[in-house]
């Protein structure tokens, strides 16, 4: 539940900090006080978006800060704990916090942690339940009375529709699998041909090496520039080997070590020249093999040159009729292989995806049988729980159906749901959306509530002026009904009657001043005498004898 609601410059509010009680919460003001002031800051605490606006003129920032009370929700607890935002230290509290500036952007806190308000939509429905005008008519929107049938239902019951809608997603990717194999297998044939061509124009390269291709370029170019190379090699093993004229570089160099080698025992600084040309010479005569090796086995082979460029030529004429590189023929080989395979064999792919089909049917038809007659058993229930409940609040004979319509069946079951109403006697009953009016409207959604808050584990329910167009003897019973109500979960409750806000565990008065042409709103806790006064304005009697009948009413209530 919620227990207490700060608000800093938001609106026409300086400052307010409202401490809420665990059963009826009432909030009371004149008309045009601004008693929905706070509604509008719950609904910005739950998630709603920011705009601008909000910030008290003259001031830059505004802030909403609330507490909330969670040790009985044991699945929020669980959901704040797996996205870090569980408050280690206090965990059965969990705070949220929103700021605002001028131009309507702002920051979000849970529990001290930066989050966004996309956060706070899915922990809001873990918190509270807001009713009021617009709310009134999401409840005759059909999906929505469904839902509220759901709600009162079991564990089991909610858990049969969470996998319903798992196995009717599973089920339609199976139909979606078979229905493009079978637009598949028509055009097979066509396809096979393809595909077939595509894989003849690759096998015919007898692909093994994936580097096939650069060792091929590098081999051309070798090929290609050979006899160049030879006359170069020739050359540089010319200038070490020895000819009929002069010695070769090699031999000079020995001869060169063999001249310091004999001296080099007559003078120890000698030996290390001696050392290096020896080693100058062995390396120089290690270089004259190799390029002798090289240049014997380099070969003036144009018949290699020409296989070589061909290889290339065939190589480039497949990529860029496949429209891919070399590298990539070895990939489209695997695929091509791999839906031929799948195209040559399809009748047994279908038998598997038919098995699953007729596997996840049979799970699919039991599930819609069992919450087809769990909601034959809900409805029976909340007819007559919701009837009784209507019949309490002033619908005298008055006669509630949750009445379920076959339907294709669907990721939400067989059956549409809507709720019909006979709310006077002799009267013909119809569909809630055509039979009732605002305040009747008002009443039903009462009724529906008070059944739920018992099928839940929601801890707080707001209502915006849901005694509007009620009065008299509709009034108190009105008033009683949410009496009992608080007694079952926490509300918060927008009124006018003084029926209903004498039965307020906690009383609110929002009142509205203006000074220097600037507009002011308070909002504040009333107790004793100042709660006595504001029930007997409520009267429309603040004389001494309406003071009288005021305190006579609360002592009742109390």
């Amino acid at each position: 539940m919620i227990k207490e609601l700060q608000l800093e410059n938001f609106l026409f509010m300086k400052n307010a900090s409202l401490a809420f009680s665990p059963g009826l919460n009432v909030i009371t003001g004149e008309t045009g006080a601004g008693k929905s002031i706070m509604l509008e800051a719950v609904k910005l605490i739950l998630g709603k978006k920011s705009r601008t606006g909000i910030v008290m003129p003259g001031e830059t920032t505004a802030k909403i800060q609330a507490e909330f009370d969670i040790k009985s929700l044991k699945p929020l607890k669980n959901k704040l704990e797996e996205t870090g935002l569980l408050n280690e230290d206090e965990p059965d509290l969990l705070s949220v916090s929103r700021t605002f500036k001028e131009e309507g952007s702002g920051r979000v806190f849970v529990n001290g942690i930066m989050s966004t308000a996309s956060v706070l939509k899915e922990l809001g429905p873990y918190l509270m339940e807001i009713h009021g005008q617009n709310e009134h008519q999401t409840l005759l929107d059909p999906d929505t009375q469904k839902h509220l049938l759901d709600r009162t239902g079991s564990e089991t019951h909610k858990n049969n529709l969470i996998e319903l809608k798992a196995t009717h997603k599973k089920r339609q990717q199976i139909i979606r699998q078979l229905s493009e194999l079978e637009s598949k297998t028509s055009r097979s044939a066509e396809r096979i041909e393809e595909l077939e061509s595509i894989l003849k124009d690759v096998m015919s390269l007898n692909l093994s090496n994936e580097n096939e291709e650069e060792e091929l370029k590098e081999e051309s170019k070798i090929l290609s520039h050979s006899e160049q190379i030879l006359s170069n090699l020739r050359a540089a093993t010319s200038i070490f080997s020895d000819n009929e004229e002069e010695s070769g570089a090699v031999t000079k160099l020995y001869k060169a070590f063999e001249s310091l080698r004999k001296i080099s025992d007559f003078d120890n600084s000698l030996t290390e020249l001696s050392e290096r040309t020896g080693s100058l010479y062995y390396e120089l005569k290690a270089l004259q093999t190799d390029l002798e090796y090289k240049a014997d086995e380099t070969d003036l082979n144009p018949d290699r040159l020409y296989e070589v460029q061909a290889r290339l030529t065939d190589i480039s004429r497949v990529c860029r009729k496949l429209g891919c590189d070399f590298k990539g023929l070895f990939e489209l080989k695997q695929k091509v292989n791999t839906e031929l395979e799948e195209l040559m064999q399809p009748d047994q792919t279908k038998d598997k995806l038919r098995i699953a089909l007729a596997e996840i049917d049979k799970q699919y038809k039991s599930l819609l049988s069992e919450i087809t007659a769990e909601r034959e058993m809900l409805a029976k229930s909340l007819n007559e729980k919701v009837s009784a409940e209507m019949a309490l609040l002033g619908f005298n004979s008055s006669v509630f159906e949750a009445k379920a319509e076959k339907t294709e069946p669907t990721s939400d079951g067989a059956e549409n749901i809507e709720f019909y109403v006979s709310l006077n006697p002799g009267a013909p009953g119809g569909p809630l959306r055509k039979i009732a009016s605002g305040g009747e409207l008002s009443r039903v959604a009462l009724a529906i509530k008070k059944v739920l808050a018992t099928c839940d584990a929601l801890p707080t329910l707001i209502f915006d002026e849901i005694d509007t167009g009620i009065g008299g003897k509709t009034a108190e019973a009105v008033a009683e009904s949410l009496n009992k109500l608080g007694k079952e979960k926490q509300v918060l409750l927008v009124t006018h009657l003084h029926q209903i806000a004498k039965e307020g565990t906690c009383h609110f008065m929002v009142s509205k001043s203006i000074k220097e042409n600037q507009t002011r709103i308070n909002i504040a806790q009333v107790e004793g005498q100042e709660r006595v006064e504001e029930i007997a304005r409520m009267l429309g009697q603040t004389d001494s004898d309406g003071l009288s009948f005021a305190q006579t009413l609360l002592s009742k209530s109390n």
